[in-house]
């Protein structure tokens, strides 16, 4: 099947977040949020390495977390970029040659389980470029000034998670591409959808949730809790 290395994306400030310790950093049910993915990374059998990208200042601290917890499959910690895009660059360029696929994933998701990592995985292998959505289930309408100005149809509106799973010749290509010509996208799905590769979808999961603001924080923590005493897989 070739090599399959995770990039565990670090590298954001968290402005929205609030705080003086970037949130990946912040300590939840005792182990920093980044962590989380990373020692489900180390222990899945199908993820040969792990390159995670943080911020400039905080290279040390991280190589210290892998050392302290004998992260084997850790192959290099770099910093970030201006934007998450040449963050999730810089991971790529710090892979091993020999990486046939890629996990990219948020380390501010601590709640990611086996189960979707190994849904991403195996239509990652079978399709070359994957990502997790989940339907939005809430009412959606577009506001200007506080005030609504369309509803919007839901039908076929989807949220996309991480981690998104894909072929490293297409994402190191779109890569390129997209910084010779100077855009930037938010996920890796819309890079390659831009680019007119096939972008494939699986089911994620309502608990893959993403800490943005302090209130997900709380409900991560309450996830991770209930995890660790294995009420939920």
């Amino acid at each position: 099947r070739g090599m399959i290395t995770a990039i565990l994306a670090c590298a954001g400030k968290g402005e929205r977040f609030g705080g003086d310790l970037p949130k990946q950093f912040l300590p939840l049910a005792g182990l920093p949020v980044y962590l989380h993915s990373l020692l489900l990374f180390e222990r899945h059998p199908k993820i040969d390495k792990i390159v995670i990208v943080c911020p400039k200042d905080y290279v040390e601290r991280v190589e210290e977390e892998v050392k302290k917890h004998t992260l084997t499959k850790v192959f290099s910690v770099v910093h970030g970029g201006r934007t998450r895009q040449e963050s999730v660059f810089n991971g790529v360029k710090a892979s091993p040659v020999e990486t046939k696929y890629f996990l990219v994933h948020d380390g501010v998701r601590p709640c990611l389980s086996q189960s979707l990592l190994d849904r991403v995985i195996e239509r990652m292998l079978e399709k070359g470029a994957v990502i997790p959505v989940i339907p939005c289930s809430d009412a959606l309408v577009r506001v200007e000034e506080e005030q609504v100005v369309t509803p919007v149809d839901r039908t076929s509106v989807y949220l996309v998670q991480t981690p998104q799973g894909i072929r490293s010749e297409y994402l190191r290509a779109c890569l390129e591409r997209a910084e010779k010509e100077g855009k930037v996208f938010p996920d890796e799905g819309s890079l390659l959808h831009f680019y007119g590769y096939k972008v494939f979808t699986v089911s994620g999961e309502i608990t893959n949730l993403k800490i943005t603001y302090p209130q997900d924080f709380e409900l991560a923590e309450i996830l991770i809790k209930i995890k660790m005493k294995g009420i939920i897989l």
